[in-house]
């Protein structure tokens, strides 16, 4: 477990902080802290040790952050309290003596790892000239932090923190973090650093001011995240796999709780749910939300509301399926709050969980859904990424054999960028053969190469090359292209474009363009004039090819009489057709179709329910490790604070350098 330990004492500008002085010196001279003689260093801690302790505990709680207090609590002894006593003293009552006298010390006391004549460095290396730092200190009106860094030697040994170099890439990468945990601007932020290494912890004593004497203040919240910047950079220099070796057994647990998870969550986004309270809870939200003026958000309601709100989540809560994904994933939680030296969350009921505050506000949508009638199935729930049917094989013997032989090296490849195992060199390969082919004629392996682009595969993602490729694919006469291609463009919101490829594809009989372009007749949405004759036929089309959701679509339309004359028969014969296939939503229309408030609240619930798998998907993903390399506007304005925090000039040769990479 890589922990850590920050502390930030300070010292008030213009005023004499050697008041605290006398502190010092009853450390000096206090009976029963003098450095003992090892026949004594293990008899229990003198009662004047312990009341200094206490003292020493009021006056700098944070203290107890230290490793020294760790050891004396878990074994009270002499040698334990005179440790955690003395590093009291170097930490907290020394940087608030004499501002040139603790600069003077952190760069020349006994351990500190020296770079010649002192130890003392900064964001541009070593500081040439000491004199100078500490007069810089010494003078600054305003207030001067002095943070210690500290891990113990056996993290520091594991990590490769025994070395000078690496703690200062560890500072850099941190800085800008730094600079906001203590409200400084990073144009403004001046720091020392110095690395000191004792038997059980290195640990880096710094110097923070800003250049504007007025600013600057360090909260708790401001320590969480300077923690956390410095643990997730500990974390990243390439030193993982060494935690997973150490941590086999708690790595299986989290595979194990993930695999669950993923189970669950697909049953949830598969399942029913059927609950009478909840059908109330629903239908009387429903009821009071169409009396609420203004936004129909959580944090806009009136607290009568949110309360029931609250308790709709908290009963969807007690299906065994979420209760049971909700508590794997307090207990990944848990495990990474280990992982990160943090103390695990209080376990709180999911309508309380801050992590899951869409849970609320996808209530409220949902139902606000239910009092509009308004009952649409999900596009990003279909399932519809159809394979392009393999060219057919010629009469001629030998266009036979090498047909049979490129659609084995398509298959081969397609495998290989598909499987979540290979090796990134062997799909890199896998993209050359299905270029080769294409070349070849092999007209497929454009399609392949489409969705390579479109998501990442052997390659970055490039959704101008993803788009280049299906077209091609596309005019080689592919519908499966032609509807990718469409899809993607109208998530770039080129509309126009998207329609062309979209309704090519659907002339070509495909019917999951035909799906979608009836959706986007029925609504007109996206620029598209409506068309409810045309949308109709699209869905009827689609639906004849058995797609389920055209089929629950028309079941929903003829059913409601929205936009064609109701139909209790043939919306019951569509919805039929969707529930044979494993369509929820339809079976539960079937169920409910003597009661339709029934059917109607009901349809909600598994709504929310179906809602929530995906809500849990997303927040059980974890981070990455590595940005990406693109790098947009505001990451690289980021950037350009940190430079700007490790003392590069606002306008200077590399910040010109990277805005034109990036523009």
């Amino acid at each position: 477990m890589a922990r850590i330990i920050f502390i930030s004492p300070y010292m008030k500008g213009g005023r004499d902080s050697a008041r605290l002085a006398h502190r010092t010196r009853y450390f000096a001279t206090r009976e029963g802290v003098q450095l003992l003689k090892d026949d004594n260093a293990h008899l229990p801690v003198t009662k004047k040790q312990q009341q200094y302790i206490q003292r020493l505990l009021r006056s700098f709680p944070e203290a107890r952050e230290l490793p020294e207090y760790e050891n004396y609590a878990n074994t009270p002894n002499r040698k334990t309290a005179f440790a955690f006593i003395e590093q009291i003293h170097e930490d907290f009552i020394e940087p608030m003596d004499s501002r040139e006298n603790y600069l003077d010390y952190v760069a020349n006391r006994p351990g500190v790892k020296s770079m010649g004549e002192h130890g003392l460095w900064n964001a541009h290396g070593k500081v040439p000239s000491l004199e100078n730092a500490i007069a810089e200190v010494a003078q600054h009106t305003g207030n001067v932090w002095t943070p210690i860094i500290s891990l113990s030697r056996e993290n520091a040994e594991r990590l490769g923190y025994t070395d000078l170099k690496n703690w200062q890439e560890l500072i850099n990468a941190s800085i800008t973090d730094i600079a906001k945990g203590y409200k400084i601007r990073p144009s403004h932020l001046r720091w020392y650093a110095a690395l000191h290494e004792k038997e059980k912890h290195f640990h880096v004593h710094m110097i923070i001011f800003s250049a504007d004497p007025k600013e600057g203040f360090l909260t708790k919240q401001g320590i969480r995240s300077i923690k956390s910047a410095l643990v997730s950079t500990i974390y990243r220099n390439d030193r993982l796999h060494i935690y997973e070796q150490k941590d086999e057994q708690r790595g299986l647990l989290r595979q194990e709780a993930e695999a669950r998870m993923a189970t669950l969550i697909e049953q949830m986004a598969t399942g029913t749910l059927q609950s009478d309270k909840l059908e109330l809870l629903v239908t009387d939200l429903a009821q009071r939300l169409r009396e609420v003026s203004g936004k129909k958000v959580y944090g806009y309601l009136p607290s009568r509301v949110k309360r029931i709100v609250d308790e709709i989540v908290d009963e969807l809560a007690k299906d065994e399926r979420v209760s049971s994904t909700y508590a794997l994933w307090q207990d990944l939680q848990e495990l990474l709050c280990i992982d990160y030296n943090q103390t695990p969350p209080q376990r709180v009921p999911l309508s309380q969980q801050k992590e899951f505050k869409t849970v609320r506000n996808m209530v409220i949508q949902e139902t606000l859904r239910l009092s509009e009638m308004n009952f649409t199935f999900e596009d990003d729930a279909m399932q519809d990424e159809p394979e392009p049917e393999e060219p057919p094989v010629p009469p001629d013997p030998s266009a036979e054999r090498m047909i049979h032989q490129q659609a084995r090296f398509y298959r081969r490849a397609k495998s290989m960028l598909d499987a979540v195992d290979t090796d990134p060199s062997e799909k890199s390969m896998a993209l050359v053969t299905l270029h080769r082919l294409w070349e070849e004629g092999y007209t497929i392996a454009a399609h392949q190469m489409g969705k390579a682009y479109q998501d990442g595969l052997g390659t970055s993602i490039d959704r101008k090359a993803a788009a280049e490729w299906f077209q091609k694919s596309a005019e080689a006469g592919n519908p499966c292209s032609a509807y990718a291609l469409g899809k993607l463009l109208l998530e770039q919101e080129q509309f126009p474009q998207a329609l062309h490829w979209l309704w090519q594809a659907a002339e070509q009989n495909d019917p999951y363009a035909q799906y979608r372009l009836g959706k986007l007749l029925l609504t007109g949405a996206e620029g598209v004039p409506k068309d409810i004759d045309v949308a109709i036929q699209l869905l009827k089309n689609s639906a004849t090819q058995g797609n389920s959701f055209a089929q629950y679509t028309l079941g929903k339309l003829y059913l409601l009489g929205h936009e064609v004359q109701a139909d209790r028969e043939e919306a019951l014969r569509y919805f039929a057709q969707a529930a044979a296939q494993g369509n929820t939503y339809a079976q539960y229309f079937i169920d409910h179709q003597d009661d339709f408030s029934g059917a109607a609240a009901g349809t909600a619930i598994l709504r929310m329910l179906h809602q929530m798998s995906r809500i849990f998907r997303e927040n059980a993903a974890q981070p990455a490790i590595y940005a990406g390399m693109q790098i947009d506007k505001k990451r690289r304005r980021r950037l350009q604070e940190k430079r700007m925090a490790m003392g590069h000039k606002v306008d200077d040769h590399e910040d010109r350098g990277l805005t034109q990479q990036t523009q």
